[in-house]
């Protein structure tokens, strides 16, 4: 007896298959039973949408609202802004800060944002009003890492201090542990499991519910930054030597390393992106953007857009597209097809410089570059990650 809705299930794999082979999965599969899915070469992102100034100095970090509708940026100038992402306008200029803007992590439903520093402080900020609300006072050194923890009342944060602190956005400690230095942060979506990078060649896993410690994973180098899945079952590590590896954390095992880009001193924040994680993104001290199919490894992209080192790079699923921030002091948003919310005008924002997309083989060799300054994690717990302009 065939099962009841066996053919609906079928139909259910075959789409489920097609997206996982998908080389460039960036838009849904609605393409109907007709024709098998595949996203072509122009979905993908390759052309500077446009070019944000508003910092006066190094830009270290973006993230996307949940909602897509803002990105904000954190910069060396100790100043966050606010853009809109509907003309791409300066919402908002937020200061207090005494150092370094290192991290920037919005609430789950995108009203707040929590801005990490070198001047061993958080700050919260509501965005609709540009306002201050809660300086969070309690680590010894520079801030690195922030992520709020499922609800909008509650965020994690972690430094160079040996402290992972869990706040109340009231200011109140909730819990506090010791820890390793701390390089870099995740949590899952669910808040039931906490990652820590620490400052040598471990990742720390920790029951988030009691903080306890439940097992690490070991790299070969010192572990600059690392990124979680949405599905919580694989991380990936971005590491001193310029290697990018990609961990089943179930099997506890490291089952991809993707590599090409270079990186030395500085941290240089890796990225899961597309649609359902698809795709893994890193930057390069030699200002190029690279960015594999993470379920094949192979190299789609090396992007060039910016003029100098890029700290930072996000994917929004809302807005359809990347964001990267560099020492070029620039923010650049990329669409990842036609159609996207950021694929609009604005005179404000001011189109990117017209570069023709740049061919670059798989197999041509990048030269290495090394920075101009002291950016390592010891001196300011520095974010680096992608520059484009699209090549395949």
């Amino acid at each position: 007896m065939v099962p009841v809705h066996r053919m609906e299930t079928l139909f259910g794999q075959a789409l489920a298959y097609q997206c996982e082979v998908c080389k460039y999965h960036v838009r849904p599969a609605n393409q109907g039973l007709y024709v098998d899915h595949t996203c072509p070469t122009s979905v993908f992102p390759q052309e500077l949408q446009f070019n944000l100034k508003g910092h006066q100095d190094e830009v270290w970090y973006v993230a996307f609202s949940p909602d897509g509708r803002y990105l904000a940026s954190g910069s060396r100038d100790k100043t966050c802004i606010i853009w809109s992402m509907d003309d791409f306008s300066i919402a908002h200029r937020l200061t207090g800060h005494e150092d370094e803007v290192a991290y920037i992590a919005w609430s789950p439903n995108s009203k707040y944002i929590v801005s990490a520093s070198s001047d061993r402080t958080l700050r919260l900020w509501d965005v609709e009003a540009g306002a201050n609300l809660q300086l969070f006072t309690g680590h010894d050194e520079t801030v690195t890492s922030c992520k709020w923890l499922g609800t909008n009342d509650r965020f994690i944060s972690g430094g160079l201090d040996h402290k992972i602190i869990i706040w109340n956005t009231n200011g109140a400690i909730i819990k506090q542990i010791s820890s390793p230095r701390v390089h870099d942060l995740a949590v899952s979506a669910d808040s039931s499991l906490l990652l820590v990078a620490d400052e040598k060649t471990d990742i720390h896993a920790y029951d988030l519910a009691t903080l306890t410690f439940m097992y690490s994973l070991n790299e070969p180098t010192e572990v600059m930054s690392m990124a979680l899945s949405a599905d919580a079952r694989h991380c990936i590590t971005g590491l001193r030597n310029g290697e990018l590896h990609m961990w089943d954390l179930d099997a506890r095992a490291r089952v991809r390393e993707f590599s090409g880009h270079t990186q030395g001193q500085y941290v240089i924040r890796c990225t899961f992106a597309g649609l359902d994680d698809r795709l893994v993104a890193t930057g390069s001290e030699d200002g190029l953007l690279f960015v594999w199919n993470r379920n094949t490894g192979q190299l789609l992209a090396r992007l060039r857009g910016h003029t100098k080192t890029i700290n930072v790079c996000t994917w929004s699923d809302q807005a359809a597209a990347l964001a990267t921030a560099s020492d070029d002091k620039t923010i650049c948003i990329w669409p990842a097809f036609h159609g996207a919310p950021s694929h609009r005008s604005d005179p404000k924002a001011g189109p990117a410089d017209s570069n023709e997309p740049e061919e670059i083989s798989d197999d041509e060799e990048e030269e290495e570059e090394e920075g101009d300054d002291d950016k390592s994690m010891g001196s300011a717990a520095r974010s680096s990650a992608a520059s484009l302009d699209m090549a395949f």
